[in-house]
């Protein structure tokens, strides 16, 4: 427990101390871009490059808020978020990972899926850590495709699934991957797939994994939808 705590604090304080040189970034790239002339040689790649770090960073401004407010247990007021969409804006912000990495990506998302209640920038970290990790997992494989699904599993229920085509979870390691600082990366911390079980069970869902058919391993989770838990809180008004 004092290491999970000291993990904590750490964390809280990294966040806290990279979120200047985050500002710093998207400031000069956005001036950069102003700056840039026209007519340079290359000037249309240097300016999606430039967009690029620009959208990257405040991607990382939002992760660390989100940390930050994780660990100093800030109430974010919950909204609906439509998860499809969520997940597509993951799916772009991965691109070039996953291009460079060879990886075939296949969707198959529900038309018409509710929304779910919760903070935006929490739950697409959890899908960012469950892609990202799909694609660490698939390096050494020689077929690379990575499936994304949502559908509506049961009344009030949204269900995703991330599975990859990788080397896969030992099973004996299948009952402790969401531990804290626990992991099966040569250099992980093993805090990843713990916030993101800590972030889906306070959104009111549950988030579990198993062995995917052949090879692979699929990341599961569900979540209320919006509709549910407003009836929910209604009933118990």
């Amino acid at each position: 427990m004092n290491r999970v705590a000291t993990a904590g604090e750490l964390s809280a304080s990294i966040a806290h101390e990279v979120n200047q040189p985050i500002t710093g970034m998207v400031l000069k790239a956005g001036a950069a871009l102003r700056l840039l002339p026209e007519g340079l040689p290359n000037a249309q790649k240097i300016r999606d490059l430039l967009t690029d770090i620009a959208s990257a960073g405040q991607r990382a401004g939002e992760v660390v808020a989100g940390v930050r407010a994780m660990f100093k247990k800030d109430t974010n007021e919950k909204i609906p978020i439509d998860i499809n969409r969520l997940v597509l804006r993951v799916l772009e912000i991965v691109r070039i990972e996953r291009t460079r990495n060879g990886v075939e990506v296949q969707t198959d998302l529900a038309d018409d899926l509710p929304d779910v209640l919760g903070d935006n920038v929490q739950l697409q970290q959890v899908v960012l850590n469950l892609v990202m990790n799909a694609i660490e997992a698939m390096q050494s494989a020689q077929s690379r495709i990575l499936q994304i699904r949502s559908w509506k599993s049961g009344p009030g229920t949204v269900h995703v699934s991330v599975e990859d085509s990788g080397t896969g979870i030992g099973a004996s390691d299948l009952g402790r991957i969401f531990n804290p600082l626990f992991t099966t990366k040569a250099a992980g911390m093993g805090m990843g797939l713990s916030i993101c079980r800590s972030i889906i069970e306070s959104h009111g869902g549950r988030i579990w994994v198993a062995a995917a058919v052949g090879r692979g391993a699929i990341f599961q989770f569900e979540l209320p939808t919006a509709e549910s838990l407003t009836a929910s809180r209604d009933l118990a008004a």
